[in-house]
């Protein structure tokens, strides 16, 4: 594998984490400030409630992962010369459709939990 790969993919994984980390701590430092400094109202209240949807989230980073490995495997097939700009386009078309792909299921999961939220309080 290209060193120069390698090294992209090491310092994205560390920068993923050191990101996600500081995102958690910043997190819980709002809503601690927010509950000592009394503004907890019923809006505020929703928003401190409101858990991430995870499971959309896994969904999401699952979809990214699947399609830039198809893309991988598509530029591992012989003929491709990897220091020409065709990799890159490879991997931002497969990554591109791993969005659009969760985009079109997340879409329709929020359509049906509205379906059902509807027949609920009907």
């Amino acid at each position: 594998m290209n060193d120069g790969l390698v090294g992209a993919i090491i310092v994205g994984t560390i920068f993923f984490g050191i990101v996600s980390i500081i995102k958690v701590i910043a997190d819980y430092q709002l809503r601690r400030k927010m509950i000592q400094l009394g503004h907890v109202d019923r809006e505020s209240v929703a928003i401190l409630g409101k858990q991430q949807n995870s499971r959309m989230e896994s969904l999401k980073w699952g979809l990214i992962i699947l399609f830039a490995g198809i893309g991988f495997i598509i530029l591992s097939f012989p003929g491709i010369d990897l220091d020409s700009p065709l990799p890159f386009g490879i991997m931002a078309v497969s990554i591109a459709i791993g969005f659009l792909s969760y985009f079109a299921v997340s879409k329709r999961m929020l359509e049906a939990e509205n379906k059902e939220n509807k027949r609920i309080n009907i």
